[in-house]
């Protein structure tokens, strides 16, 4: 279902960017900057402008900027002024290590141990800290003796 050309200019006013004083009049010789706070995106074939409280989408034309009137160009506008995404899959750059940790990685590092640091910053050997899985949880029997206390044990 086509949304209205107005609901697609409201949803616009949220993803805009601000500019203060991005209005100006020229008259005469002298330009002036109003104070109105313009909102504003662009995108290759469009641009979409809020001054409160008009909000317009404009095509850029051959004959300059044309308002959009049909809803379904309001939604190529909307689908121009969608950023891309930044992909999660960067190309993983190579990055320069230091000559003393390319000399450790060099050298296999043997089991049971790690690099490290000492207090003077200088690498070293560590050996790593073994973790011994958790016991078994041991089924409780079925009949539980009570706890013996000196009373019971003297009479018994």
């Amino acid at each position: 279902m086509a949304r209205s050309i107005e609901k697609i200019k409201f949803g616009l006013k949220l993803r805009t960017d601000r500019k203060e004083n991005a209005l100006t009049v020229k008259i005469g010789t002298k330009k002036y900057a109003l104070p109105y706070e313009v909102r504003t995106i662009t995108s290759d074939d469009y641009v979409f402008v809020h001054v409160p409280p008009a909000a317009e989408i404009l095509k850029i034309g051959s004959k300059g900027l044309e308002p959009v009137t049909k809803s379904d160009e309001a939604e190529k506008a909307v689908q121009s002024f969608r950023k891309a995404r930044r992909s999660r899959r960067r190309a993983r750059r190579s990055k320069d290590l230091p000559e003393d940790v390319k000399n450790i990685l060099k050298a296999k590092i043997p089991a049971g141990h790690k690099i490290g640091y000492d207090a003077e910053g200088n690498l070293k050997l560590v050996k790593t800290r073994k973790r011994r899985a958790k016991a078994a949880a041991k089924p409780k029997a079925a009949t539980a003796r009570k706890k013996s206390t000196r009373r019971t044990a003297k009479k018994r």
